[in-house]
């Protein structure tokens, strides 16, 4: 088992904060299923299951950065607009305010490939970048999906894979999120939660991340990283292991006081629908 993960520190305004110091997969090394990096991967999934992935030299990261920018543009547009891809709340995806956090726009990954509903506006010009990118998406974190299975030595009929058909429908989403930070850190909503799916891929290059430490229960920031996503594993992967993979709580908050815009970028894998 790993052992336990021991803060660093950085210093953000005046003030000194703990980070954590999260593991980095190389996402090509991983999918030629080299044993170093599966190793990395298993361990990182464990404790505390959180963990960076490089994506350097790969064409997700330059659609990741347009896809970001996508999302500015987005929430810059009038409520009234936004308002035309609301269907009622977050249950039902689309446009929604999510409380005092901010606003979120989602799409499941099966709408984006079927075309239903259509998109139109800004979202619907970005239609063919919004396909590409979930794709490359749902193709890492399938491909990572798979590692663990061979990390853990699963056998056929217990391979992760088995309940993530690609083939059948799922809750599988893409979501752009605008949180921006408050005035007073005081004034930060406490939104600490695990994530319900088997596997999240989230960027942002803002701090504002926190875990909790799942040996000590101490919470430290995670660094944004601009060539690296976050990877966390979920309540569904976390049940579906027996408990050997960690789905650790997560939060997204403030270091310091100040306003700043800040801007998300996740994508869910869940399981595919019986």
């Amino acid at each position: 088992m790993p052992g336990r993960t021991a803060p660093d520190t950085a210093t953000i305004g005046d003030r000194q904060i703990d980070i954590v110091p999260l593991e980095s997969i190389d996402y090509a090394r991983l999918a030629a299923k080299e044993p170093a990096e599966l190793e990395k991967l298993l361990d990182a999934a464990r404790s505390p299951g959180f963990f960076y992935v490089d994506l350097r030299n790969n064409s997700t990261l330059v659609d990741l950065r347009e896809l970001y920018a996508v999302a500015e543009q987005y929430f810059d547009q009038p409520d009234e607009v936004k308002m035309k891809n609301d269907r009622g709340g977050p249950a039902q995806r689309g446009y929604y305010k999510a409380g005092t956090q901010g606003e979120a726009f989602e799409i499941a990954r099966d709408e984006i490939v079927q075309k239903q509903p259509a998109l139109d506006g800004l979202l619907g010009d970005r239609a063919e970048l919004l396909e590409r990118f979930s794709t490359q998406c749902d193709t890492a974190l399938r491909t990572m999906l798979s590692c663990l299975s061979d990390a853990l030595g699963l056998d056929e009929n217990d391979r992760f894979e088995n309940s993530h058909r690609a083939d059948q429908p799922s809750d599988c989403s893409l979501m752009m999120f605008n949180g921006p930070s408050k005035s007073k850190m005081a004034d930060a909503p406490d939104n600490q939660h695990t994530d319900t799916g088997s596997l999240t891929l989230f960027y942002c290059d803002k701090w504002g991340v926190q875990l909790q430490l799942p040996e000590t229960g101490q919470w430290v920031f995670v660094e944004p990283k601009s060539d690296q996503v976050l990877i966390n594993v979920g309540d569904r992967l976390q049940s579906r292991s027996g408990g050997r993979l960690h789905s650790c709580k997560h939060r997204v908050t403030q270091p310091v006081d100040g306003f700043q815009r800040r801007f998300f970028v996740l994508y869910y894998l869940r399981p595919s629908k019986e």
